[in-house]
């Protein structure tokens, strides 16, 4: 297999030296959505390197590649792609330190202009000023002309999601929309993002892997058109009449004809995530910069998707739960694979579950290790006594979408992991408890899920929280936790997720995933505060806890959040369940 990639990479190297006439061609891990998720027919990293990661770029020159990739990704990209591909963490190495290193002062860089962004685009402004580099848009992706048997792009139709799960119609978000577009000065705006035009017009589809996300774009104008650009092949008549007054559909080949008719508008444009090729049409004093439109209406989740988010952890905390009692009675040996089969089986019982929402994070000792693994058949352990198993998953809900992580010792653990575990779970805790004036980001909170271990000079090394949608992306923005993240305050009705972990490399993985939800904060002051409401209902591993490292606090939430778990799932569990989760959320 390894010999596919490497003649795949000879031949573009080959392209970028004799067809192309550059010193570089950037491939990066994104689509023309610059989403994670991708449809097969854009997964060009992977068909080219054999790295799966949802992250990364790779620097093609005629004489070599390297892979860049962040802290999540770089022992599962060591292993995946061929040993003459160099594989460099973004954090030690910048690509624009490498490129400085490797190229003239006046080299040619290519670039396919649907995959990179105008943010983007204005960087590499500022590095052409010191190094005359000049970036080169291509016409076509030359890894889409020696890509023989790319998948076609998929045809499933879209349904409408009933407002018992969105809480609003779809008029009201459009006619929100175009009040917020008309202060920004401009007549038009772009939404790009599958997620955003699936929370706006109230759709869903099953385009994308784990999301249940369009393959589409849209304009918004500011008499509240919506100009739909998507194969009209997946919109069934019945969602053609319901749209007929507000939204417009165009086939992809009229997207430029289009823009064509636009070019004397003034378009909103979020630089961080528009590509380069639709802002080509229009002047630089036509594009108004500013924030996605649906982005932060969609994160902050109304009454009805707080709602609907709760009785989503409730179905996949009954679902998990019914997991982890099967898997502290099982006695036939256990391979990741069949954990991450038999976990999603219980899942499958739940009457609104619509597929899992990535791919699940079942990693025995040193997989663990490996932030972001996914088990196959080569990589496929055994479940033995004496280290740990972590296990990362979420479900699609029509109700809500859910992510979490529980670390499950296989036997008894040893007192380095237990060790390892209390000081994670002080920091999960710290974060968890927190109460935070107005305008507090998730920049400014990640320090209390990391100070246990920075105590001892330890640290994990990706982000505390990210953001989740409701029946949507598993990650979303603009909020975040994290030492980088963004600068979006926090504010109610947003679901973030928090998960401290530890990782020994070639040992085993530890990571404490729940999801919150930021609340108003009952603290008695004159000021706003808030606070987070824990969501996810899944017991804590007791057995990996040293309880005499607690203080009152920790052990009270501890107790409070395990008789949660208590009142909310047994009424529905069964009695052999029910009798496993009163005894594993005994007080301590």
């Amino acid at each position: 297999m390894v010999e596919h990639f490497q003649n795949r990479l000879r031949l573009l190297q080959q392209n970028v030296r004799d067809k192309l006439n550059c010193q570089a061609f950037l491939v990066p891990r994104v689509d023309r959505y610059q989403g994670e998720y991708v449809v097969a027919a854009d997964e060009r990293l992977a068909w080219l390197t054999g790295f799966t990661g949802s992250a990364g770029i790779a620097v093609v020159t005629p004489d070599e590649v390297t892979l860049f990739v962040d802290g999540r990704y770089t022992l599962q990209a060591r292993q995946q792609v061929p040993s003459d591909v160099t594989v460099i963490h973004t954090e030690e190495t910048s690509l624009f330190t490498y490129l400085e290193s490797k190229l003239p002062p006046t080299a040619i860089i290519a670039y396919d202009p649907w995959l990179h962004t105008i943010q983007e685009q204005q960087r590499w402004c500022e590095k052409t000023n010191r190094f005359h580099w000049v970036f080169q848009a291509v016409e076509q992706n030359p890894i889409d002309q020696v890509w023989l048997d790319r998948p076609a792009r998929p045809l499933d139709p879209i349904f409408l999601l009933d407002d018992q799960y969105t809480g609003k119609s779809y008029l009201e978000k459009i006619n929100t929309a175009v009040a917020t577009l008309k202060k920004t000065g401009a007549s038009l705006a772009y939404i790009g993002s599958p997620d955003a035009i699936c929370w706006l017009l109230n759709i869903r589809g099953a385009d994308f892997p784990y999301t249940p996300l369009v393959d589409a774009m849209a304009f918004l104008d500011d008499t509240g058109v919506v100009t739909l650009i998507i194969n009209s092949a997946k919109i069934p008549p019945h969602i053609s009449k319901v749209w007929a007054q507000s939204v417009r559909i165009l086939a992809e080949d009229q997207l430029f004809s289009f823009l064509e008719d636009q070019k004397k508008q003034k378009i909103l444009i979020h630089a961080a995530s528009t590509p380069i090729q639709i802002s080509q049409f229009f002047s630089s004093n036509q594009l108004v910069f500013g924030d996605d439109l649906c982005s932060l209406p969609k994160a902050c989740k109304n009454a009805v998707e707080q709602a609907g988010m709760r009785q989503a952890h409730l179905k996949d905390g009954l679902a998990v739960s019914r997991f982890l009692c099967w898997l502290s009675q099982n006695t036939d040996p256990l391979t990741e694979l069949d954990v991450v089969e038999r976990l999603e089986s219980f899942r499958q019982q739940e009457d609104t579950y619509q597929g899992a929402s990535f791919p699940t994070i079942a990693g025995y000792a040193s997989n663990g290790a490996i932030v972001h693994y996914r088990p196959d058949v080569k990589s496929n352990k055994l479940l033995q006594d004496g280290s740990l198993l972590l296990l990362d998953s979420g479900g699609q809900y029509l109700e809500g979408t859910t992510d979490i992580t529980r670390t499950i010792a296989i036997g008894i653990p040893t007192e380095e992991q237990r060790v390892y575990f209390t000081r994670v779970l002080k920091g999960h805790i710290a974060l968890a408890k927190s109460h935070f004036p107005k305008g507090t980001c998730g920049r400014q909170l990640d320090i209390l899920a990391r100070q246990p271990l920075w105590e001892i000079g330890d640290d994990y090394d990706h982000g505390t929280g990210h953001g989740v949608g409701c029946f949507l992306n598993v990650h979303e923005g603009p909020q975040r936790i994290s030492k980088f993240g963004s600068d979006a305050a926090l504010q109610p009705g947003m679901v973030l997720s928090n998960e401290p972990g530890y990782y020994k490399t070639d040992a085993y993985g530890i990571r404490i995933e729940n999801l919150v939800l930021v609340c108003e904060s009952k603290l008695q002051t004159d000021r706003s505060f808030y606070c987070f409401e824990t969501l996810t209902l899944v017991p804590l591993d007791l057995s990996l806890i040293i309880t005499e490292w607690l203080v009152g606090a920790e052990r009270e939430w501890i107790n409070d959040y395990h008789q949660t778990i208590r009142d909310q799932l047994l009424p529905f569990l069964e009695p052999e369940t029910a009798a496993w989760l009163m005894d594993v959320t005994e007080p301590i």
